[in-house]
């Protein structure tokens, strides 16, 4: 006889005992630690997954944040551009334009040859605008001086054409064209 066999000859209820126990452990272990096991693994891994998700989320709520504040401020500085800095209509357009074009040409030693101002209505557009188109002669550098004086203006006019050209044959006057437009709100019925 083997010495297993003897063990198990003379202690068998203390074995048996021993292996019931066991074979308990592993039923509970399989039955009931091992399915708590996986469900913890299974919280935790969604804890993980809800905390990136959670990040995920308030970086894009910061940037929807971000997007409307400045969304605000841009439409508060578009009106503050509406009210301070565009003329009011077409009058207030015409009294900022014209005499301003017609002093900058004085000063800069330039003659007027032909003005002509139109208002201009852009289609689904609340801003209008008033074009006008100058015939000035002079010298080059009056010319640039003109233009220099009117880029620094205060008043909101945009330069959209110029043209240059040479009167005579060589050494003649040039013949500068130029369009410029100031923008202002267009007053509907609906806005009144």
């Amino acid at each position: 006889m083997t010495p297993a066999s003897r063990i198990f000859q003379e202690k068998r209820v203390f074995v048996t005992f021993v292996l019931v126990v066991l074979f308990v452990d592993l039923v509970l272990y399989v039955f009931a630690v091992f399915p708590w096991i996986n469900k913890v693994v299974q919280a935790e891994s969604r804890s993980i997954l809800a905390a990136d998700q959670l990040v995920l989320a308030k970086t894009h709520y910061a940037e929807v944040k971000e997007t409307r504040e400045n969304k605000n401020n841009l439409d508060a500085e578009l009106q503050r551009f509406y009210a301070d800095i565009l003329p009011l209509d077409l009058a207030e357009a015409r009294s900022i334009s014209s005499p301003l074009l017609v002093r900058l040409a004085d000063e800069s030693n330039l003659v007027l040859e032909r003005r002509n101002s139109e208002p201009v209505r852009e289609r689904d557009s609340l801003l209008a605008r008033l074009r006008t188109t100058m015939v000035l002669t002079g010298g080059y550098e009056n010319i640039r001086a003109f233009i220099y004086k009117l880029e620094t203006a205060e008043e909101f006019i945009v330069i959209e054409e110029i043209g240059l050209n040479q009167r005579g044959s060589s050494g003649g006057e040039l013949v500068f064209t130029l369009g410029v437009s100031t923008y202002y709100l267009e007053r509907t019925d609906a806005s009144l």
